[in-house]
């Protein structure tokens, strides 16, 4: 595989795992044991108002990711088939923007599972990097490190 196959890939991989992150999120049944640790309360004694809204909030930004993630696929594929760069650029700082202050907020409710976002952000945003990297080198063509 080539350099600027392997970025696009990793890039590729990272956006997919925001949708995959956004669906975990949409489907969740019920408050995660971190989220009752923040509010404060016994396993399973949250009154059913705070659950509601929890709940929805985290349903309503899974969603979101779905699309984010989706929309970074979309963007990086336009970006292959077309070679404009700013496509990938829009890709990884579509991602950034999402992923961050959400990798954010979950290390603020105090569960590791921030790094899961932290991750992906770093793989869109590497991907990207290397691949547009690779291609820079690849139209340079050698240099003369000599002189």
């Amino acid at each position: 595989m080539r350099q600027p196959d392997l970025g696009y890939r990793l890039a590729q991989l990272g956006a997919a795992g925001v949708a995959l992150g956004g669906a975990f999120d949409a489907l969740v049944p019920r408050l995660l044991p971190a989220h009752e640790a923040f509010l404060g309360v016994a396993p399973g004694r949250a009154p059913r108002a705070t659950v509601a809204l929890v709940l929805l909030l985290l349903h309503t930004l899974g969603i979101a990711l779905i699309a984010v993630g989706v929309g970074a696929l979309a963007l990086l594929s336009a970006w292959r088939r077309t070679g404009d760069r700013r496509l990938a650029a829009a890709a990884a700082g579509m991602v950034l923007l999402a992923e961050g202050p959400n990798a954010w907020a979950i290390a603020r409710v105090g569960s590791r599972l921030f790094l899961g976002p932290t991750v992906l952000a770093l793989l869109v945003v590497g991907g990207v990097a290397a691949a547009r990297l690779a291609e820079r080198r690849s139209t340079d063509g050698p240099r003369n490190v000599a002189s």
